[in-house]
């Protein structure tokens, strides 16, 4: 119990509580607020007049802060060997992956040559049809009809005629109705007529 706790069980001020003891009010004040010690005269004075030990302040802390220390020392200790009993079964768990997959290892090599076989038959299998359509897309690339483009006002041009005349472009917009082609060459940005 505290001072305050003390004067407030006896209902009393802190002017009637000094006088009781012997004290100004003030000091009491002074005592509660934590800006003056009580001293011990004053302490066994209270233990004589209430029946009550109150400790000093600074004691009261000191024990508090051992009782903190010793709670935080015992925190720290038991997290170091929680730490360690994690450490200790990973260990073991590695370990035991480690003689699982020793032990597996024949067994995975012979299920994988057994998979790779029928997989190495399918492969060569495919070969043959994927290289045929293959071959039957480039011959259609190949045979690609040319590309005319048309003036609604009479004459043609091709992608490569207007290639030719803008050279290397990033894009080409053609606008038929405006006889422009436009192109975009990085940040650079201009237009050819498309029928002269």
């Amino acid at each position: 119990m505290n001072l305050k706790e003390l004067r407030a069980k006896n209902k009393l001020t802190q002017a009637e509580f000094g006088s009781a003891l012997g004290v100004s009010g003030k000091s009491i004040y002074l005592i509660e607020a934590g800006k003056m010690k009580l001293s011990k005269k004053l302490s066994a004075r209270i233990a004589e007049v209430y029946g009550e030990v109150i400790e000093p302040a600074e004691r009261k802390a000191r024990k508090a802060m051992a009782a903190a220390e010793k709670k935080a020392d015992k925190a720290a200790g038991d997290a170091a060997q929680a730490v360690l009993d994690t450490e200790e079964k990973v260990e073991r768990g590695k370990r035991r992956a480690k003689a699982k997959v020793q032990a597996d290892k024949p067994a995975a090599e012979a299920v994988a040559e057994a998979v790779a076989a029928p997989a190495e038959a399918v492969a060569e299998a495919m070969a043959a049809p994927v290289e045929a359509i293959r071959e039957k897309k480039t011959r259609k690339r190949a045979a690609a009809p040319k590309l005319v483009i048309q003036s609604p006002f009479g004459g043609e041009i091709t992608p490569e005629e207007i290639s030719a005349r803008i050279g290397q472009a990033d894009a080409v917009y053609i606008r038929v109705d405006q006889n422009k082609a436009y192109w975009v060459r990085g940040e650079e940005t201009g237009d050819i007529d498309l029928w002269e």
